[in-house]
């Protein structure tokens, strides 16, 4: 059951959104500020979106930010600094996050790249946990740094490498095959 809800979230997801235009953006219910700063570096929310499942149900609300000059072509970019924030409007377990999640990439890299990738995977998907209404996780990249997840705030870990930052990112941003077209489309609003 739960890989069937799973699966269905990946292939029925519907993205929808606005792009940023006041101090708070609300997507949804879920507040987006307007800009922030990583590591003293401004950047910019770029848009937000929401993920159906089957149509009827709002799983999540999304924000992407990025550097205000950032072009599509650099958006996954070794260098390109960025965030991605995830509000959750439902119970969703751990293995289930984990196994949409894994699902996608598995569509997305080749075997080798995969492979190659998987120690680093498997690392980030254990700083996940269950999530409930209200819940938020925050993905950090810092070029030279790595890929810091929080959740409601809270670091709970980081895992280095431009490379699974790309791949990890590409789940949602992947100009080929991401989670949903619309969504992309919708979180890359302000970027040129």
């Amino acid at each position: 059951m739960q890989r069937s809800i799973a699966i269905w979230i990946l292939l029925l997801v519907i993205g929808m959104g606005s792009s940023a235009s006041l101090a708070r953006v609300q997507e949804h219910g879920a507040a987006f500020l307007e800009t922030i700063k990583q590591d003293d570096q401004p950047l910019q929310l770029m848009g937000t979106g929401i993920v159906r499942y089957r149509v009827i149900f709002i799983v999540y609300a999304a924000g992407l930010y990025l550097p205000a000059d950032t072009v599509s072509a650099d958006v996954l970019a070794a260098n390109t600094p960025r965030r991605l924030e995830i509000e959750y409007f439902h119970d969703i377990s751990k293995s289930d996050i984990i196994l949409a999640a894994n699902t996608k990439l598995s569509e997305q890299l080749d075997a080798t790249t995969l492979a190659r990738l998987q120690p680093k995977i498997d690392r980030f998907h254990a700083l996940f946990q269950s999530v409930g209404k209200g819940d938020r996780y925050r993905m950090d990249y810092t070029p030279g740094t790595g890929t810091q997840l929080r959740f409601n705030g809270e670091p709970v870990g980081t895992v280095e490498g431009e490379d699974f930052a790309a791949a990890y990112y590409g789940i949602w941003l992947d100009a080929e095959n991401p989670l949903s077209q619309s969504l992309r489309r919708n979180l890359l609003d302000g970027v040129e």
